[in-house]
């Protein structure tokens, strides 16, 4: 029997970009419905250009660039048609807009690599921030056709769309730096959460475990209210002294009320129809819990004898398989089963039937094999 922990691993070097589709955001639907980002320079390479970063002309093209972009955007004058040759421009241009614009192609041409994440917002608060992950390296940016510029390519990089969220439910801090009308902002570790919340599920960091769990009520009883988050409590004790190698183990009920401290996990709730609990802590506690409750919905009691018979193992789709989390999850799990034996995992397997069949309550982990 696997559990499957579907959870992203974030790498400490991790990129996340908060790019903007064009001034005016005039190429929003161009980026979200062809599934490409990059900088607002047209003609910068043609379609038989070998796009470099390193070109020796790349000043200089990126001033024709914006004298391209300039006689699109103020109506294509037949007498005002910007030069193509490179020549014509200085290639020494030392001006704060040039050096943004370097700074710009050298994150796309450059510095993202596969699997950085890219956010693009749309220009009103009613609309969907997408969210995406480069799907190759620099060396797969191409020029590339989009309806504002006919004739004239933007150098872009490929996209995967992997989440949406509301514009307005992102970071006030990012909301505020992005006001300023620069084409790219890097995004610190600590604005990430919502951002990482929206794109995957579940995921870790050096230094953050987060797992959502899925409900599709809004119609929480006292009881079902109560039972949930005592879970996770239970589930963040045990987890507590599976890390102490006390030996001891928590009934349900016990569990839920102890006082963690720094072993206590965040709890967010946003209960809508479906809606979802976030769960997040700085220990493994939130991967637990997933791996728990999809045992406890889809196996039920019998887990227990499965896991003191060995077999119960750990996969993770979302990663490689030499995956760190792999062995530290199964030994939580394991060692939680093992020591409550049948009859206290029945009775927290019990309590989470319930609140499940009436919440819809369920986990990004899945089991597979003999159930």
């Amino acid at each position: 029997m696997i559990i499957d922990i579907n959870t992203k691993p974030i790498p400490h070097n991790h990129i996340v970009a908060l790019a903007r589709p064009g001034a005016n955001y005039r190429l929003f639907q161009d980026f979200i419905e062809l599934s490409f980002v990059g900088a607002e320079l047209p003609g910068l390479f043609r379609h038989d250009e070998h796009v470099d970063v390193h070109d020796d002309k790349l000043i200089a093209r990126i001033q024709r660039s914006k004298e391209i972009r300039a006689w699109h955007n103020f109506g294509r004058s037949p007498e005002r048609v910007p030069s193509n040759n490179l020549n014509e421009y200085d290639n020494a241009a030392d001006d704060p807009s040039t050096g943004q614009l370097l700074r710009v192609l050298k994150f796309y041409l450059d510095d993202a690599r596969a699997g950085d994440l890219v956010v693009v917002p749309p220009q009103n608060f009613g609309g969907k921030v997408h969210i995406g992950e480069f799907e190759h390296g620099p060396a797969g940016a191409f020029p590339a056709v989009v309806q504002r510029y006919p004739g004239d390519p933007i150098v872009v990089r490929r996209v995967k769309w992997i989440g949406t969220l509301d514009k307005v439910d992102m970071p006030v801090r990012m909301i505020e730096a992005f006001r300023k009308p620069t084409p790219l902002l890097l995004v610190p570790q600590s604005e990430r959460a919502a951002f990482y919340n929206a794109a995957y599920k579940n995921y870790y960091t050096d230094h953050r475990f987060s797992s959502t769990f899925d409900v599709t009520s809004a119609e929480f009883d006292t009881t079902s209210g109560s039972v949930i988050p005592a879970f996770f409590n239970f589930v963040a004790a045990n987890t507590r002294e599976v890390d102490r190698a006390t030996g001891v183990i928590h009934a349900f009920g016990a569990g839920a009320f102890l006082n963690l401290a720094e072993y206590a996990p965040h709890l967010a709730i946003d209960i809508q129809s479906p809606g979802t609990l976030s769960l997040v802590s700085s220990y493994i506690t939130p991967l637990v819990a997933s791996a728990l409750l999809a045992l406890a919905l889809t196996v039920g009691p019998a887990a227990s004898t499965e896991a003191v018979l060995g077999n119960l193992q750990v996969s993770n789709s979302a990663a490689t398989g030499d995956d760190a989390c792999i062995v530290p999850v199964r030994e939580q799990v394991v060692t939680h089963l093992r020591l409550l034996g049948y009859d206290k995992w029945a009775e927290a397997c019990s309590l989470l039937k319930e609140a499940a069949d009436k919440t819809g309550l369920q986990s990004e982990a899945t089991v597979k094999g003999d159930k």
